[in-house]
């Protein structure tokens, strides 16, 4: 299969360039939208990926995610300056890999992970945003966060146009949901800006999430981005801490589960802890494209393990543009999830185990003509379930986007 998409992209790359935009219409369209203040945009991503080796059901699952995303500028349509909403929806379909039991705990096909995982294959996300000038801005609502972290250098892409597994799409912390209710607040300064989030612990795809809000305590990220330039070139530097105070089990306490009813001790504890330091380093910038090039990217966490059950990550990789292809995207990078050691103790107590789980991964994403993008992926995985064998990811992705 690898073999098969590595040659439809060097047929795709080869191919003349189209002579006019099939989808002229389209994006007049939208730009006499956007003239008045409306925003217009979505997309459909097909994906095949199959387990080419290790445990598991064998074959190649076909899936897909369609998104259809809507933005207002209160200015334009005669509100006031600064105003703006917008909404994403999104529709899932078919199978995945996910689904083909071979022993990872990550989710390998992040676009279809979500909102699949929370029961549903439907999603809408709205958010309000006022902007004070260009330093502040303000926005509440329900936020997709593949959406927000989407937008991270290098390695952003929330699994539709860059990495495709989930420890490296978007990388998961234990103490952000995939949708949350909240608010987001930046403050743009220099050489550092500032990111504070207040949100609800839970995932708000649960309704009631949206209906009680904070019934079961708060969770409070604050983080500062530094732009970096080194020999000439653009870095970020970002430092991240959290604090909530959700409940969630004790590991320490999952021995007593093991006792007769009524001699069990408190079973929850309250609050979590986590930080992270990331890097993205740019190695070569476009001449011709600003902002647009290839470099290098790095994070660490680590949180107190309980009742998180993710006590650290390590994720390094290198990717970007393609020089002389600036629409391409490529990348390979590897994580490593290592997971409470007080959850590892407390399911052997039940005669279970769990392991570390590593990725590492390779994908290319070719801008085969305007609007349309093709590209494989490659994945290794290194299983948290024990006893597991490694296993082997290959697939195909294709997009359609305006």
């Amino acid at each position: 299969m690898l073999r098969s998409a590595t040659a439809l992209v060097a047929l795709a790359l080869a191919a003349p360039a189209f002579a006019d935009d099939w989808a002229q219409p389209v994006v007049d369209l939208q730009q006499s939208l956007a003239a008045v203040g409306i925003g217009l945009g979505g997309g459909v991503t097909g994906f095949g990926q199959g387990l080419a080796g290790g445990d598991g059901r064998y074959g190649v699952p076909f899936g897909g995610k369609a998104d259809v995303l809507l933005g207002l500028d209160g200015g334009k349509l005669g509100l006031w300056q600064g105003f703006g909403a917008s909404a994403h929806f999104e529709q899932t379909f078919g199978q995945s890999a996910n689904e083909q039991g071979a022993g990872a705990i990550l989710p390998v096909d992040t676009a279809l992970a979500f909102p699949t995982l929370g029961g549903t294959t439907t999603d809408l996300s709205v958010i309000v945003t006022q902007k004070f000038g260009e330093v502040v801005s303000v926005s509440l609502g329900k936020f997709n966060m593949l959406d927000v972290i989407g937008r991270t250098p290098l390695i952003g892409g929330g699994g539709e146009t860059t990495f495709w597994n989930i420890g490296l799409a978007a990388p998961v912390s234990g103490v952000t949901p995939p949708y949350i209710v909240g608010g987001i607040a930046t403050l743009n300064t220099a050489p550092a800006s500032f990111t504070l989030m207040v949100y609800d612990p839970r995932n708000a795809q649960d309704s009631d999430v949206i209906a009680h809000p904070f019934a079961q305590g708060t969770t409070t990220s604050l983080s500062a981005k530094v732009q970096t330039a080194f020999f000439g070139l653009t870095g970020y530097q970002t430092f991240r801490g959290v604090v909530s105070t959700a409940a969630g089990f004790d590991f320490d306490e999952a021995p007593q589960l093991l006792l007769p009813s009524g001699s069990a001790a408190k079973l929850t504890k309250q609050g979590y802890l986590f930080g992270s330091y990331a890097v993205q380093q740019f190695l070569w910038a476009d001449p011709d494209n600003p902002g647009k090039g290839w470099g290098i990217f790095a994070q660490i966490s680590a949180s107190d393990a309980n009742p998180n059950p993710i006590g650290n990550t390590v994720i390094v990789g290198v990717g970007g543009a393609t020089p002389g292809r600036p629409d391409d995207r490529w990348g390979v990078a590897w994580c490593d999830y290592l997971w409470s050691g007080r959850l590892r103790n407390g399911l052997v107590a039940f005669g279970g185990g769990l392991n570390d789980e590593r990725v590492l991964e390779a994908y290319y994403d070719a801008a085969v003509a305007p609007h349309i993008r093709l590209g494989p992926d490659a994945q290794v995985v290194w299983p948290g379930t024990p006893a597991a064998s490694t296993a082997l990811f290959l697939g195909v992705r294709g997009r359609v986007a305006f």
